[in-house]
C-alpha cells in the first residue's frame, strides 16, 4: 500500500510536469505558425527548441539518476547502480549532477566496502559537504559507519559527537535524513551499553526506512543481540540484513559471522 501511494504520487508529478511541457510546445507552434515575419518564426521556433531540448535532457538525466538511486536504496544492487552512474556520467553534458555524483559516491564507496576510500574521498571533498547543514549531516553519518566497521574507535566518538552537536540546530535548518535513535543506538552499541542500543534501535520507524537504511539497521542490532547471548533473535536479524541487503558489502559480511 505504501509503495502504491508513493508511485502514485512520483508518476501524478511526472504526469504534470510533462503536461506543462506539451502545453509549452503548443504555445511554441502557435507562436511560430501565427509569426508573419520569417525572422520572428525563425526566432520562436529556435528559442523554443533550445528551451525543449535542455528541460528534455534534463528530464532524462534525472530519470538515470533516480533509477541509480532506486538500485543502490532499494534494489541494493551495486553493480547497476554502477552502471546508472556511469551513463549518467557520460550523458551530463552540463555536469548539472556532478554534486549530487559526490553525494552518492560516497554512500557507494561505504557500500561497497571500501571505507577507507571513502574516507579519503569526503575528505577530499570536506569543502562541498561542509556547505550545507544537509550535506554534513550525511558526511559525519557515512564518517560514523566507516570507522565502525573499521573499529577506529577513537575517530568514531569524534565523529559522533559531532553529530550531536547537530542535534541542537533548529528542526527547520536541517531536514531529517537520518534517525538520532539510530545515530544514539550507535554511540550505546560502541560503549558496549547494549540493552540502551536497542531501546534507541526499537524507536526508529522501520516504515520510513528504504532497505539500505533498513539493512545497517538490521545488522545493528544483529550484532547487538548477539553480544546481550540472545543467539536466535540475532541470528534472525542478520538473516534479514542479509536478505534486504542484497549486494551490499555489510551483507556479504554476514557470512563470516
Amino acid at each position: 500500500m505504501k509503495n502504491f501511494v508513493w508511485k502514485s504520487i512520483y508518476f501524478g508529478k511526472k504526469g504534470f510536469l510533462w503536461i506543462v511541457y506539451l502545453l509549452f510546445a503548443i504555445y511554441i507552434f502557435y507562436l511560430v505558425t501565427s509569426a508573419q515575419e520569417l525572422g520572428a518564426k525563425l526566432f520562436f521556433g529556435g528559442l523554443g527548441g533550445i528551451v525543449l531540448s535542455v528541460v528534455i535532457l534534463f528530464e532524462y538525466l534525472k530519470n538515470i539518476y533516480e533509477k541509480m538511486i532506486y538500485a543502490l536504496t532499494v534494489d541494493c544492487d551495486l553493480k547497476k547502480a554502477i552502471a546508472l552512474k556511469e551513463t549518467l556520467q557520460k550523458k551530463d553534458l552540463f555536469n548539472g549532477f556532478k554534486q549530487s555524483i559526490i553525494i552518492f559516491d560516497s554512500l557507494l564507496l561505504l557500500d561497497e566496502g571500501n571505507y577507507r576510500v571513502c574516507l579519503d574521498h569526503l575528505h577530499k571533498n570536506q569543502h562541498f559537504f561542509h556547505s550545507t547543514l544537509d550535506y554534513l549531516f550525511i558526511y559525519y553519518h557515512t564518517q560514523m559507519y566507516c570507522f565502525s566497521f573499521l573499529n577506529d574507535e577513537e575517530n568514531l566518538n569524534s565523529c559522533l559527537e559531532s553529530l550531536f552537536k547537530l542535534k541542537n540546530v533548529k528542526k527547520k535548518q536541517m531536514r531529517g535524513l537520518f534517525s538520532w535513535n539510530e545515530i544514539a543506538g550507535m554511540r550505546y552499541f560502541q560503549q558496549n551499553r547494549n540493552k540502551k542500543c536497542l531501546r534507541e534501535l526499537d524507536l526508529i520507524d522501520k516504515n520510513r526506512l528504504n532497505n539500505r537504511e533498513l539493512t545497517y539497521l538490521l545488522y545493528l542490532k544483529g550484532q547487538c543481540l548477539l553480544k546481550l547471548n540472545e543467539l536466535s533473535e540475532g541470528h534472525r536479524s542478520l538473516k534479514e540484513a542479509k536478505a534486504l541487503g542484497n549486494t551490499l558489502a555489510v551483507a556479504q559480511m554476514i557470512l563470516k559471522d
